[in-house]
């Protein structure tokens, strides 16, 4: 049995023993609405701190980023540099993927409770920062190598024209990461059908439109990966 197999395995049981406890421990408990009420009051204002600190963070990096580039430094303070902005770099993307789509959920969760006054507002506030943000953090790579023909994220096959902007050791980081994160997405996206069909079975409330999609996901990008590697 391969590696690949025994992580899948390792993730059902996972899903399959957590969503359990989740449903026995949602089962018996009952809430009365008012209670039912405060709590979601609680995890929006959870939610709303969360995407104001991450929003702070990503906004603080980006001017890091900035400061570290604009002062002329020696070679032996080049490298240094270099390695610092890149983690900056992945610092504030990564925070900016995370307030993106925890601006969408906390949309979603505002819909669902009928929410449509100022959560859904902030939500949508939130979700334009960090979509602007992203902009920014993606044309920032002109700032960082002036001297480097990377492409405007406005600009048609943006993907391919970075890719090739970019230099082999930067070209096998990538790369690596992709096909790691690919793999964790399967994985987790397997875990997540086990937890919706435990969910299904155990309060009735059939899960099969979600399940569905996501089965469509995987076959869809799966099938777009190894596509791709057959007609090239």
């Amino acid at each position: 049995m391969n590696k690949e197999a025994v992580k899948v395995i390792i993730a059902a049981l996972l899903g399959f023993i957590s969503s359990y406890f989740v449903m026995f421990v949602l089962k018996n408990i009952h809430l009365s609405q008012f209670e039912r009420s405060l709590y979601l009051d609680y995890i929006f204002i959870g939610l709303f701190v969360i995407l104001t600190l991450l929003t702070l963070s990503y906004i603080v990096r980006y001017s890091q980023i900035r400061q570290l580039t604009q002062h002329s430094v020696s070679s032996d303070e080049e490298d240094a540099i270099d390695d610092q902005v890149n983690r900056y770099y992945a610092d504030g993307m990564m925070m900016v993927q995370v307030s993106t789509l925890l601006s969408i959920g906390l949309a979603s969760f505002s819909i669902i409770e009928n929410q449509f006054g100022l959560h859904l507002i902030l939500s949508g506030l939130f979700f334009i920062i960090s979509s602007l943000a992203s902009v920014f953090y993606l044309n920032l790579m002109h700032h960082i190598y002036p001297d480097r023909q990377f492409p405007k994220y406005s600009e048609t096959n943006y993907i391919k024209k970075l890719f090739a902007a970019s230099d082999d050791g930067e070209q096998h980081v990538m790369l690596e990461g992709l096909i790691r994160s690919q793999s964790s997405l399967q994985l987790l996206l397997m875990g997540i059908i086990v937890v919706l069909v435990v969910y299904s079975y155990e309060t009735g409330q059939s899960q099969i439109f979600a399940i569905s999609l996501l089965i469509i996901a995987l076959i869809w990008s799966n099938a777009k990966y190894f596509l791709h590697v057959r007609n090239r």
